[in-house]
């Protein structure tokens, strides 16, 4: 499959749309003159990222899409991302991090995480994230693109939770779900739109802005989302995450 720089986006209407709405964009930012205000991203502009993932038993890419083709959902070369796949990895890692830092042994140990080895583990941050993902993922062949994006955003979503809030006050499990969600949606974005975003016809400083813009617009689509989240369980959390994507993928892509 290769890496995310080589990789030119898996042929589906929603990814061409989705490149064709980040480009436009990113050169309007680019092209934007010293003291204009800079063209400011919006939800509605990533919203065929959520086309790139196929529900349960059905097609990547909303009404009209193709599955199939080029790298789609089918046989093709292209990431055949999976709403619940993607969203039981992110889960599972969310509500590691979540019981690893409100002290939830038992949660833990349903993960297969000791929870006393993980405080061990916390003084490398590399190590105590890689126990996370492995927990998370499982042994995912780390050779496809979904693999890579599934892995990033267990180890990234892991961290914010580790990281976010104040020591006595952690994130709510809604603001984990929906930081859950904002990552699934930016890495899948990345990848799709990586080889036009890097493509050497914009300055450095636009490319780097435009990512930081991707990821703020991911956060603010994720908090459009309707959310039922009844506690912080591995279970609820992954519950969570899959029906938030789907509630979001049904109203604003299929009729």
């Amino acid at each position: 499959m290769g890496t995310k720089g080589s990789y030119t986006g898996n042929g589906t209407p929603a990814s061409k749309q989705l490149q064709h709405n980040v480009t436009q964009w990113l050169d309007a930012l680019a092209g934007s003159g010293p003291g204009a205000p800079p063209p400011q991203l919006n939800t509605d502009q990533l919203i065929p990222a959520l086309g790139l993932f196929r529900p349960s038993g059905g097609h990547a890419d909303g009404p009209g899409g193709e599955a199939g083709g080029v790298g789609g959902g089918g046989s093709g070369g292209g990431a055949q991302r999976s709403i619940a796949r993607s969203s039981r990895t992110a889960g599972r890692a969310a509500a590691a991090a979540y019981a690893y830092r409100t002290g939830n042994a038992q949660a833990l140990q349903e993960l297969g995480l000791d929870y006393a080895q993980l405080q061990a583990a916390a003084a490398d941050p590399i190590d105590w994230t890689r126990r996370i993902v492995d927990a998370a993922c499982g042994p995912l062949a780390d050779g496809t693109i979904e693999d890579q994006e599934r892995r990033f955003v267990a180890s990234e979503v892991a961290q914010w939770v580790l990281e976010a809030g104040t020591d006595s006050a952690p994130p709510s499990p809604d603001e984990v779900v929906r930081e859950t969600l904002a990552l699934i949606i930016f890495e899948a974005v990345i990848s799709e739109t990586a080889s036009k975003m890097n493509d050497g016809s914009r300055p450095a400083w636009a490319t780097s802005d435009g990512e930081r813009q991707l990821r703020e617009t991911a956060r603010a689509l994720a908090d459009r989302a309707s959310l039922t989240i009844t506690g912080p369980s591995p279970t609820e959390i992954t519950q969570a995450v899959e029906e938030g994507i789907t509630a979001m993928r049904s109203i604003w892509m299929e009729p």
